[in-house]
């Protein structure tokens, strides 16, 4: 049986599908803008795992083994503790039939495979809440623009720039996970790994 997930962070995205290469396709997808995300191979794996790490999304392939798309969001919404994510299905096919039924066993959308990554991000963008976004304040114009740089080439745009106190700037940031920016002990902004993005070393 094929689980995977972080063992103390929360978790982001849980992907259930029986299918290997579309669950990693997804995860890197993911991952490389900076979510966390959980696997599973089947619905009963899918359910286990949301209840240790209740997942602000979960992207629920509709035939799986064990427990099929369905039942997982039956389930998952009947939980206390993941009664509140966003559950989605994916499937090869747009059934009528099976739209109703992912809709009355709790599923918000209904994503048809395969899955655009651009409108994949949008959706995810909406929904998890990102609690590593901060404020870097203090800044000069030239470190404002170094920092917005730094984002940008790591595919994250800033949530908010903001013109304090007349000359200094701030930048509202929703870092990728695992790296923050600093000042050094002589003022110049660094961009540092922190233990998080090193497995806590």
């Amino acid at each position: 049986m094929y689980a995977q997930a972080v063992s103390s962070a929360p978790v982001d995205i849980l992907i259930a599908d029986d299918d290997a290469e579309m669950r990693e396709s997804l995860c890197l997808i993911l991952e490389d803008k900076g979510y966390t995300c959980a696997q599973a191979e089947n619905g009963r794996t899918a359910v286990e795992l949301a209840h240790q790490h209740p997942p602000q999304v979960v992207l629920l392939d509709l035939r799986m083994p064990e427990l099929d798309g369905f039942g997982v969001a039956r389930e998952l919404r009947a939980d206390p503790r993941t009664c509140r994510s966003h559950i989605h299905c994916l499937t090869g096919s747009h059934d009528p039939a099976a739209v109703r039924q992912a809709r009355q066993a709790g599923c918000e959308l209904f994503l048809v495979k395969p899955i655009d990554p651009l409108t994949l991000l949008e959706l995810v963008e909406r929904q998890v809440e990102r609690p590593d976004a901060e404020w870097v304040s203090g800044l000069t114009k030239s470190e404002a623009e170094a920092l917005l740089d730094w984002l940008e080439a790591h595919g994250i745009g800033p949530r908010e720039v903001a013109l304090r106190g007349g000359r200094d700037f701030a930048v509202l940031c929703r870092w990728p996970r695992g790296f923050r920016a600093l000042k050094d002990a002589s003022g110049r902004l660094r961009f540092v790994e922190t233990r998080e993005a090193n497995g806590g070393r």
